[in-house]
C-alpha cells in the first residue's frame, strides 16, 4: 500500500474523498475541504472511521459524542437526528450511501484505505516485517506514513473519548519516529539523521528513548564528545524540570562512549534495552520504580564487525566511523510502548464490535 488515500466516484466525477484524523479533523472531495459539520457530527464521524467499518453499539456512539455523561440531549432519539445531519454531509461529498445501521449499531463503509490513520498503520507493520528481515526499505515506509501526519491527531476536537484516541495515535507516531530512526542508524544513515534527532530531542526534552538514539547516532557519526554533552545535558534537564534521574540504559551507554567501546558500532547496540520504555522516575534518595527489572544481564561487548576500523585514539572527535549493516527487527517495534497500544500489531478495536 501506498500513502495515497482516495475514494473515487466514477459516476459523479467528483474526484477523490479522504479522511484525516492524524491532524485537525478533514474531510475532503475533490481536492478541497468539504465541511464536516458541527462538533458532534464530527465525533460521530471518528468514532465510526476508528471502528475501521466494524458496527459500534449505539451507547458507545452516544458515549464518544456525549462526552460519556448522558445528559438531557443524549438520546437515541438524538443519534439517530445526528446521524440523519451526518448522512447528508456525506452525500454532498459524494458518498451518499457508505453510513448504515441494524440491530443496533451503526458502521461506516469507507475502505480502510481511504482514511489516513489505517494508512498510516498499514505502512508501520509493513515495515516492522521489512525490518524483521534487515531490509531498509523499511526506513522509506516509516518515512511514508509519518509524512501522513499533519501535526496533533483531532487538534482541537474536544471531548474524552477523542482525548484518549488522540492520545494513542500520538504514542504510536512516537513509536514509529522511534523506529524510522533507530533502523536508519542501522543502515549507517547516522550523519544524515543528527539533525532530525537534534531537533526531535528539542521537542521532546524528557524524552530518554530520543537522547539515547541522538547519542548513538553522535558516537557512529564520529562525534562522541558531543554524544557525552548530550548526555549531561539531558540529565540536568530531566532533574531540573520533573526531580527525575536518567535510567541506567543511557548511564551505560554514557560510559560505553566514555571508554570507546566498539561494542556501540554493533548493529543491534542502537536498539533501547528490553522491557525499558524510556526515562524512569527515580527522585533522588528514592528507589526507582524500575529497579526491580534493572538487573537483568547485559551482553558481552562486541567487536567491531570484521573489517571495521576502531575509533580514533587521538581527539575523540576525529575520524568517521564505518557504519555496520543493520540486523533484524528493532527493539523499538517490540518495546513496551508497542505492546501497550499494539503499534505495529494487531489493529486496535477503537469501539467496533468484534
Amino acid at each position: 500500500m501506498n500513502g495515497e488515500i482516495a475514494i473515487r466516484d466514477d459516476e459523479e466525477g467528483r474526484g477523490p474523498v479522504t479522511f484525516r484524523l492524524l491532524g485537525a479533523f478533514q474531510l475532503t472531495a475533490g481536492g478541497r475541504p468539504h465541511p464536516p459539520g458541527p462538533g458532534q457530527q464530527q465525533r460521530l464521524l471518528v468514532k465510526l472511521l476508528a471502528a475501521k467499518g466494524m458496527p459500534v453499539a449505539n451507547d458507545e456512539l452516544m458515549a464518544a459524542i456525549w462526552d460519556e455523561i448522558p445528559g438531557p440531549g443524549a438520546t437515541l432519539d438524538a443519534l439517530h437526528h445526528l446521524v440523519v445531519a451526518v448522512r447528508r454531509t456525506l452525500a454532498t461529498a459524494g458518498l451518499g450511501d457508505v453510513l448504515h445501521n441494524a440491530n443496533g449499531t451503526y458502521w461506516l463503509d469507507v475502505p480502510p484505505a481511504h482514511v489516513d490513520v489505517h494508512v498510516f498503520h498499514a505502512l508501520t507493520e509493513r515495515a516492522r516485517a521489512l525490518a524483521r528481515d534487515g531490509d531498509r526499505r523499511a526506513v522509506g515506509l516509516l518515512e511514508e506514513a509519518l509524512r501522513l501526519c499533519h501535526g496533533e491527531p483531532l487538534a482541537g476536537m474536544p471531548g474524552r473519548w477523542v482525548d484518549g484516541y488522540r492520545h494513542t495515535q500520538a504514542e504510536e507516531i512516537r513509536a514509529a519516529e522511534l523506529a524510522l530512526y533507530e533502523i536508519a542508524l542501522g543502515h549507517g544513515e547516522s550523519r544524515g539523521r543528527l539533525p532530525g534527532l537534534s531537533t526531535l530531542l528539542r521537542e521532546r526534552p524528557d524524552d530518554e528513548l530520543v537522547a539515547w538514539l541522538y547519542m548513538h547516532a553522535l558516537y557512529r557519526a564520529g562525534q562522541p564528545t558531543r554524544a557525552l554533552e548530550v548526555k549531561r545535558e539531558f540529565a540536568a534537564q530531566l532533574l531540573e524540570t520533573n526531580g527525575t534521574e536518567t535510567g541506567r540504559a543511557l548511564d551505560d551507554l554514557y560510559r560505553l562512549i566514555l571508554a570507546k567501546d566498539d561494542s556501540l558500532l554493533a548493529p543491534e547496540a542502537v536498539a533501547f534495552p528490553g522491557g525499558a520504555a524510556g526515562t524512569r522516575t527515580k527522585r533522588p534518595g528514592g528507589p526507582s520504580q524500575h529497579d526491580d527489572d534493572q538487573d537483568h544481564e547485559r551482553d558481552e561487548p562486541r567487536q567491531p564487525p570484521a573489517g571495521e576500523a576502531a575509533p580514533a585514539a587521538g581527539d575523540p572527535a576525529a575520524g568517521q566511523r564505518h557504519e555496520p549493516a543493520a540486523a533484524g527487527v528493532s527493539n523499538v517495534f517490540n518495546g513496551p510502548v508497542n505492546a501497550k497500544h499494539a503499534v505495529f500489531g494487531t489493529q486496535i478495536n477503537y469501539g467496533g464490535l468484534r
